[in-house]
């Protein structure tokens, strides 16, 4: 299964998908998998965010569906062309996304749900967290780029030798 282009995703913005009666708040400095983000949320965990390096860019997106109306959520993974939807089982999801990465992400602390990644596409990779409700079904989803994520990983293990160094010449 491939998403659309990275080039696609980074013009997404959360405003295209909600009623213009809602307000869109927007704040920088949100961390979030590991790096730095310009954030554009709205309903709690629901957000699309722009790395601080690439502040043009979509280049990650998170959905509450409990607090999301349903038409904005499906609007939103129709553009991105995730097949996924509110309420599915661990089986519905795992029938389209596959195998998950990692499985049962917080198992050993929360029990009512399950929360898997996985890997989605071949040249444009992205990452995708579900986690789902043993009795609601899918609740909440979290997309990624794949360039960004690397991006971020790379800034992160580049800090970690600058910090062995520093630590290594006292």
């Amino acid at each position: 299964m491939e998403l659309i282009p990275y080039s696609q995703f980074a013009k997404l913005r959360l405003k295209q998908f909600v009623g213009k009666d809602v307000e869109v708040s927007e704040s920088d400095g949100w961390e979030w998998m590991g790096g730095y983000w310009i954030n554009e949320g709205v309903y709690g965990f629901t957000s699309f965010s722009r790395e601080e390096d690439t502040p043009d860019e979509t280049g990650g997106l998170e959905m509450d569906f409990g607090s999301l109306p349903e038409d904005s959520a499906k609007a939103i993974l129709d553009a991105i062309r995730l097949p996924l939807r509110s309420g599915m089982k661990l089986e519905e999801v795992y029938s389209i996304l596959g195998e998950p990465k990692e499985k049962d992400t917080f198992g050993k602390y929360v029990h009512d749900r399950q929360t898997d990644n996985f890997k989605i596409g071949s040249e444009q990779p992205y990452y995708v967290s579900c986690t789902v409700h043993n009795e609601n079904g899918l609740i909440y989803v979290a997309v990624v780029r794949g360039d960004v994520l690397a991006k971020i990983q790379a800034k992160e293990a580049s800090f970690q030798e600058e910090l062995k160094a520093a630590q290594a010449g006292s």
